[in-house]
């Protein structure tokens, strides 16, 4: 399965790259990690309800600009949540832009945990979405949101804690500038 996601974003970015005007960047700024759950993990720092932990998201993108409005953007960022799990996300982001300054962008992303956890997987995949607006030439301002789609709670660990109506997912939501290097 890595290999196929790996094999799939190489030729993606490949493809896209021999036709369109390519720009890149970094990015940081505020990371809130929301854990929703419905189960307690005492060893695991879990509660039940909402779990929320600040941190700061550090990353890199590459566009790749297919029309005067439309880009496609993988991108690569490293969060580290104060008492929590870090994690490295890659999303694939479809970037649309409305007027001059302000943006909009969707896609698919991979979360990785970094820690060995007995109760949670390592990986887990989800939908960026958010905007971007522009404040001067090449530096933005963007808010973004992930939405977990697979569960991170591990398959033989459901029927273990409660075995009907289980749910665990990493969610979060990033705050924060992008500098552009054209």
């Amino acid at each position: 399965m890595k290999k196929l996601l790996l094999t799939s974003f190489v030729l993606i970015v490949a493809t896209v790259s021999v036709s369109a005007q390519t720009e890149f960047g970094v990015r940081s700024g505020f990371y809130k990690n929301m854990r929703e759950t419905n189960l307690f993990f005492g060893n695991d720092g879990l509660a039940d309800g909402g779990n929320y932990n600040e941190g700061f998201y550090v990353g890199a993108f590459v566009g790749f600009k297919l029309s005067e409005k439309f880009s496609i953007q993988p991108e690569i960022t490293y969060a580290s949540v104060r008492n929590d799990f870090d994690q490295i996300h890659i999303p694939v982001l479809g970037r649309y832009r409305i007027g001059k300054k302000f943006s909009m962008f969707l896609g698919p992303d991979v979360g990785f945990l970094l820690i060995d956890n007995k109760s949670f997987k390592k990986i887990n995949f989800g939908i960026t979405f958010g905007a971007s607006y522009e404040i001067i030439d090449k530096l933005s301002i963007e808010a973004r949101c992930y939405y977990a789609l697979t569960e991170s709670l591990k398959s033989g660990l459901q029927a273990i804690y409660a075995p009907t109506d289980v749910s665990t997912k990493f969610n979060n939501y990033q705050i924060g500038l992008s500098y552009r290097f054209d």
